[in-house]
C-alpha cells in the first residue's frame, strides 16, 4: 500500500512546486507556511502602493490645465492609468488565489505529516508494549503491564482485565474503580460478555442501553467513553481487556482500531503465560514423589 501511495505523494509535491512557482517562490524546493505569508504580505503592500500612485496620478491629470500642451488628451491618460490599475489588481486577485491554494496544500501536508508522526509515535509505543508483555511469563505481573500500556498507550482514566476461567469472565485486574475487582460474568453478559461472545472490539460514549446488552452491571449507565477488545489468539479467547476515558476526553475509531492491535499482542503474551505456567506445573508434578514406586523422578 505504501508503494502504491508513493506516486500520489511525488505528484502531490510537483504540484506544490508549480503553485509556489506560479506565485514567485521560486527560490523554495517546498515552500514554508511562513514564506508563503511573507509573499502575501509583499504582494498586498505593492498593491496598495500601485493603487495609491494611480489615485495620485488620476488627481495629476483632473488638475492638469486643459489649456497646457500635451501630447496625449487627459482623458485618454486617466482611461490608460484606470485599465494598468485594473491589470494590476487582477494580476494580484490571481496570486492571492495561487498563494491561498499553496497555504491549503502546505496546510494539508502539515496535517499529513502530523498525523503520519502520531502514528509512527503509536507503532513505536505499541513494539515497546509488545516487548515489555513477552518479556513477563507471571500471570498477575503480565496482567498489571497489559493494564498499564494500554492506558499508557491511549490516555485512559482506568479500566480492567477480564480473563476467562471455567466459561466466565473474571476481573483480574481493575484501574480507576478498584471495588468491581472479582467481578464475574458470563459470555454474553454486560458490555464485557457482548464483546467476549461476538469476539468484535466496542467503543461507547454516553448511554449504555440496556437492552443492547442484558445483565449489565448495576452501575450508572452514562460513562464518558469506554472500549472494549476481545483478547484473543490463534482462534482462542482469554479475555476482555476494558479501557475507560479520561474525565473531559473520549476515544475515537481510530484509539478502538489501535486498542484491538494492542489487545492481539496482549492474547499473544497471554498464551505464552499460559503455556509457561502449564510446563512449570507439569515440571512440579514430574518432580513429586510418585505414590507407590517410592522414588522421585527429576
Amino acid at each position: 500500500m505504501g508503494l502504491r501511495g508513493e506516486p500520489v505523494r511525488l505528484a502531490e509535491g510537483d504540484h506544490v512546486r508549480r503553485e509556489a512557482r506560479i506565485a514567485g517562490l521560486r527560490a523554495f524546493e517546498t515552500p514554508s507556511l511562513e514564506a508563503v505569508e511573507r509573499r502575501r504580505r509583499q504582494l498586498w503592500v505593492r498593491t496598495a502602493l500601485a493603487l495609491a500612485a494611480v489615485v495620485v496620478g488620476i488627481a495629476i491629470l483632473s488638475t492638469w490645465p486643459a489649456d497646457r500642451e500635451v501630447v496625449l488628451d487627459a482623458a485618454m491618460l486617466r482611461r490608460g492609468v484606470l485599465v494598468l490599475a485594473g491589470a494590476f489588481c487582477a494580476y494580484a486577485v490571481a496570486q492571492e488565489w495561487h498563494l491561498s491554494r499553496l497555504t491549503h496544500l502546505l496546510t494539508d501536508e502539515r496535517v499529513l505529516t502530523a498525523a503520519l508522526t502520531n502514528r509512527l509515535h503509536e507503532v513505536e509505543l505499541l513494539l515497546d508494549a509488545g516487548k515489555e508483555m513477552h518479556a513477563v511469563l507471571e500471570m498477575p505481573l503480565l496482567v498489571e503491564t497489559i493494564l498499564h500500556s494500554a492506558t499508557e498507550l491511549l490516555g485512559a482514566g482506568g479500566g480492567s482485565v477480564m480473563l476467562l476461567e471455567g466459561g466466565e469472565l473474571v476481573a483480574v485486574r481493575v484501574r480507576g474503580r478498584e471495588e468491581a475487582s472479582g467481578t464475574r460474568l458470563r459470555l454474553g453478559e454486560g458490555v464485557a460478555g457482548h464483546v467476549a461472545l461476538r469476539r468484535e472490539p466496542i467503543l461507547i460514549d454516553g448511554t449504555v442501553d440496556p437492552r443492547e446488552f442484558p445483565g449489565l452491571a448495576d452501575r450508572a449507565p452514562y460513562v464518558e467513553s469506554a472500549m472494549s477488545v476481545p483478547l484473543v489468539h490463534r482462534d482462542q479467547l482469554y479475555g476482555v481487556l476494558n479501557v475507560n476515558a479520561a474525565v473531559g476526553h473520549g476515544f475515537t475509531q481510530h484509539d478502538l482500531r489501535a486498542l484491538a492491535v494492542f489487545g492481539g499482542q496482549a492474547a499473544g503474551a497471554l498464551a505464552n503465560a499460559r503455556l509457561y505456567e502449564a510446563e512449570r506445573a507439569t515440571v512440579a508434578e514430574l518432580r513429586q514423589v510418585r505414590p507407590g514406586d517410592g522414588r522421585e523422578v527429576g
